[in-house]
């Protein structure tokens, strides 16, 4: 009898074990959030500050770091921005020149060409923003996993949501003037296959660990 028991013990285990063996485990290589599985960049075509296309073609085997802002934006954005400018500082020549940045609006209401211009000199900032009609950024914000929302800066009450899961979006008409905008959003790393790897939450920027993840990038890719 105990011959028997521990021949069924024996099966059973090497049965759970050939279960457990097929699953495929989350990878944990980032000090940022792991994107897995893996999200390709879909290819975009949005205006830069200068009033030129870009299509997104020129960033193909480049590290791309994608940043998602506003102009109004009253405290994230900016510091985000600076974090990112920091961190470009820290890669060597070489790693700069296999590392791309782009920041784009999810207020494309306001942020003109114009504006991001100037946003560009007060920040002290040398790489491309984006804008553009919201049917161009749309599919971009949801290929990037933005929700946004506009939210009256009087009341701090919703008069429109725009959430870019759905495909019953609603967010074909200006919104109130007197708006902020409220994105859950981060920025996020992709690599030079065009996938998105890493994603940083605005408010939980380390920039020396974010620093990190480029340089794997830069490294593996």
């Amino acid at each position: 009898m105990s011959r028997i028991i521990t021949a069924l013990l024996l099966a059973s285990t090497l049965i759970m074990a050939g279960c457990l063996g097929g699953d495929t485990p989350i990878p944990d290589d980032f000090n940022g959030d792991d994107i897995y599985p893996f999200v390709e960049v879909n290819s975009f075509e949005l205006l830069n500050q200068d009033n030129i296309t870009i299509n997104s073609s020129v960033y193909e085997d480049k590290v791309l770091i994608v940043i998602f802002m506003f102009t109004r934006c009253p405290d994230v954005c900016p510091i985000v921005s600076s974090n990112v400018k920091w961190l470009y500082s820290q890669l060597s020549d070489e790693e700069q020149e296999q590392v791309e940045v782009i920041s784009i609006t999810v207020d494309p209401w306001e942020d003109d060409s114009e504006l991001l211009t100037l946003y560009r000199e007060y920040m002290a900032l040398d790489w491309d923003h984006f804008t553009g009609e919201l049917e161009q950024l749309e599919p971009v914000w949801g290929n990037f996993g933005v929700g946004l929302k506009t939210v009256s800066s009087d009341e701090y009450g919703a008069n429109y949501s725009n959430s870019s899961d759905s495909e019953n979006t609603s967010g074909r008409h200006h919104p109130e003037l007197d708006y902020l905008v409220d994105h859950s959003t981060g920025t996020i790393l992709v690599d030079k296959d065009g996938f998105q790897r890493v994603w940083w939450g605005d408010t939980e920027w380390v920039p020396e660990l974010a620093l990190q993840d480029v340089k794997k990038l830069v490294e593996d890719s």
